[in-house]
């Protein structure tokens, strides 16, 4: 068995409105109102007498402990943080949203019998997290007979998994009343609410975005998709106006004058100019020029990103330079594209110490530099990113 048991997400706020939903729906069932209790009745969802206030009350009731304590779990895990994002009066009307839009999802697909759980709701706020934090790392609990380990997942993997297994049992239970005990259509139900919410607060920007975000990460999918296409049909992104490849058994091309006319006055010819103005920048090894050549892209592509070392390399001019915010953001591109990179740890420590004694970010300068000083072997360096970490947590103290 797989228990998620906590994330690498820090808060900035205390969850309170997390935390009074746990106590609250411990407390019910220290009381007696559970599943074994027929008394209970008139609070459960009722699909043959649907009465309003059953939405709101079936999502403090559980069947047994085993069902409580499942459900707690992830509330606690992944609550805490969509609370942090949310704020207190936002969470708690997301909250009570997400157990009415799963508790209505369950009548349309699957009513069948009377439901209890928080379930719903709590798949609400896991699909939110989905969206606003899938590069956050998950610590799993893996219990099998006598073995016991933990290990490490993205969000984006673990969360996107839970959806489709319940969609999947979904359609494999929609004609089977009471299939297996698990309302798998008020969990799909409540995922697709919390993606949907979430995803619309972020386009909207009624919640600050995130370099991290799901939709960003959507969005530079598409540009490395588009960048591709281009590159494969024979376009050569530094020299624009270079031959395409001859492909096997194809005619060969033959230029047969030249014809000079000036260059189109679009955004993909200035972006092309630029990039090829950069390569050759870096050949000359003109690092500064390069530097302020890509800063000119980003104007016009603000998800424009180099290869690896030229990345690296104007991210570290652009901290020479003591341009800290562009310096940031290249680092972060370059977090963002290539996630495999060997010392991606030493990149931890730079943005950290950049955030933390520069920006003033404290809350994503301790990310970072709590991430440095576990992933780091240098001592000298894992004792630079601890002694900034608790400067930065002192800093963040109310």
């Amino acid at each position: 068995m797989i228990f998620p048991i906590r994330t690498d997400y820090r808060m900035t706020h205390r969850p309170w409105v997390n935390y009074l939903l746990i106590a609250a729906n411990v407390a019910l069932f220290v009381r007696g109102y559970h599943g074994g209790n027929r008394n209970i009745d008139p609070w459960l969802l009722q699909p043959d007498a649907v009465q309003l206030h059953q939405f709101f009350t079936s999502m403090f009731l559980h069947a047994g402990w085993d069902h409580l304590l499942g459900n707690m779990l992830f509330l606690w895990v992944f609550g805490n943080a969509v609370n942090d994002r949310l704020g207190q009066i936002g969470y708690l009307l997301f909250y009570l949203a997400g157990g009415v839009m799963a508790g209505v999802g369950y009548l349309v697909f699957t009513g069948y019998v009377p439901v209890l759980g928080a379930s719903g709701a709590i798949s609400a706020v896991t699909g939110a997290f989905l969206v606003l934090l899938p590069r956050t790392r998950i610590t799993c609990l893996v219990f099998f007979f006598l073995f016991l380990t933990t290990f490490e997942i993205s969000s984006l993997f673990f969360l996107a998994f839970e959806f489709a297994f319940n969609v999947y049992m979904l359609a494999g239970t929609m004609s089977v009343p009471g299939a297996g005990g698990v309302a798998y259509a008020a969990h799909s139900s409540g995922y697709v609410f919390g993606i949907a919410v979430a995803a619309v607060l972020l386009a909207t920007r009624l919640l600050p975005r995130d370099p991290f975000d799901l939709l960003n990460l959507v969005r530079t999918w598409r540009r490395r998709g588009q960048y591709r296409r281009m590159v494969g049909r024979g376009y050569d992104p530094f020299y624009p106006s270079a031959a395409p490849p001859v492909q096997p058994g194809a005619a060969r091309w033959v230029p047969a004058r030249t014809v000079h006319t000036a260059p189109a006055d679009t955004p993909s010819a200035r972006e092309l100019l630029l990039r090829r103005e950069i390569s050759e920048s870096f050949t000359r090894r003109d690092i500064p020029a390069a530097a302020a050549r890509y800063r000119e892209l980003l104007g016009l592509s603000p998800d424009a990103v180099l290869s690896q070392p030229q990345q690296l390399d104007v991210a570290n001019q652009l901290m020479a330079q003591e341009d800290y915010a562009a310096a940031a953001e290249s680092y972060e591109r370059f977090l963002r594209t290539y996630e495999g990179y060997e010392n991606a740890a030493d990149i931890f420590l730079m943005l950290g110490l950049l955030y933390g004694r520069y920006l003033h970010q404290y809350p994503r300068a301790a990310e970072l530099l709590a991430r440095a000083a576990e992933a780091l072997r240098d001592p000298r360096k894992v004792e630079l990113a601890r002694a900034d970490l608790d400067v930065v947590r002192r800093r963040m103290e109310p």
